[in-house]
């Protein structure tokens, strides 16, 4: 009987990444037509954009993202069309955040979520184990999110450095993948970490040394431990189920599922919404330069991207207009860039003609 208490052995709580859109997996399909999920594409990047203006507004980088030029002597700003057929502005700066920027934080997470599903059946090739663990902590309302952080990141660290870990390990490698979630409920902050442990036979031997130093330090610090404090999964071998367990709810599953929300809290972007003042300040002063995503040094045996490797644009497949430096400054100024964008994909020029000419902008560079 070991110390901790084996749960489902089909693991469907999608778990990750703190600033992800929360999806809930169904049991039943749900089946919708390409002009349905087109218009609940536009509907939602509509809104993300909104949303980013807004965080824009505490984080001025994040309203730079994507919409001013990299090189202050640019003439002119052209639109493009990539060859995996995205839509943007070339030549644009990229503030880079996974946790206040919904569009650096999808392209980031998605590429991560590829080069983890790569890295699994390389695994499940070789037979290795790997079991799905999460850890909690002991918390309440008006706990603040610095002390729950650093004690939950300290308690991990004292178990992965603690002598007698390190001995086991040189008898039976294991290697670990860490992701840090932080939500909000009734409960008050709620920072959680979801980790995959992959080895030998041994593996679960040693994960259960891994929780005791956790659960130990926990304990001599005042936190309360109990049989929900670590929970560990064994992985029934489906790759799609373990990158859902760290990359959860990317844009489609969202769309598609029917924008079912998590139960377990809200994300950053819920309480940006929501117009959550008070706990939006805390958590941009807690989580800014925060590691959001961290692997042992041999957990992956492939290449893994720097998030300016995923960032870089796109291949230019087709230039669509190409806009004056005064026309665009006008479009940018007034709030519409990004929008301009999403009436393109979704509209054609059309509906880009009918926007410019309701906030009274140039459209010489389209006609």
């Amino acid at each position: 009987m070991t110390n901790i208490q084996q749960s489902r052995e089909n693991p469907k709580r999608l778990l990750g990444n703190t600033t992800s859109y929360f999806a809930k997996t169904v049991n039943q399909k749900v089946t919708r037509s390409d002009k349905e999920i087109a218009k609940l594409k536009y509907a939602y990047k509509k809104a993300k954009i909104e949303r980013k203006k807004k965080i824009g507004k505490k984080i001025c980088r994040i309203s730079y993202c994507g919409t001013r030029t990299i090189s202050k002597h640019a003439k002119e700003v052209q639109i493009i069309k990539g060859e995996k057929g995205s839509i943007y502005y070339q030549g644009m700066q990229r503030c880079g955040s996974v946790w206040f920027c919904p569009d650096c934080m999808y392209k980031i997470m998605k590429v991560r979520a590829e080069e983890l599903y790569t890295q699994l059946q390389i695994y499940k090739a070789e037979g290795k184990k790997v079991l799905f663990v999460t850890y909690t902590l002991q918390h309440h309302q008006g706990d603040k999110l610095e002390s729950l952080h650093s004690s939950l990141l300290s308690a991990f660290t004292f178990a992965n450095s603690h002598r007698t870990f390190i001995e086991a390990k040189k008898k039976h490698p294991i290697e670990f993948l860490r992701a840090l979630e932080v939500v909000y409920g009734v409960n008050g902050w709620h920072p959680h970490l979801h980790s995959l442990f992959v080895g030998d036979g041994k593996v679960l031997e040693l994960v259960n040394l891994f929780v005791s130093l956790y659960r130990k330090y926990l304990l001599k610090n005042g936190f309360t431990v109990n049989e929900h404090t670590v929970m560990i999964d064994a992985w029934n071998g489906s790759l799609n189920d373990m990158t859902e367990y760290l990359f959860k709810g990317l844009i489609e599953k969202e769309l598609t599922g029917g924008n079912l929300k998590s139960n377990k809290g809200k994300t950053f972007f819920d309480l940006i919404d929501e117009g959550n003042e008070i706990a939006v300040d805390e958590y941009i002063k807690v989580m800014k330069g925060k590691r959001q995503y961290h692997s042992s040094k041999n957990f992956f045996t492939i290449r893994i991207q720097s998030d300016a490797e995923i960032l870089k644009d796109d291949k230019v497949q087709e230039i669509l207009y190409t806009i004056p430096k005064d026309v665009y400054a006008d479009i940018h100024n007034k709030g519409i860039a990004l929008h301009l964008l999403n009436e393109y994909e979704y509209g054609g020029e059309k509906r880009v003609i009918k926007l410019l000419e309701l906030y009274d902008c140039d459209t010489s560079f389209i006609t």
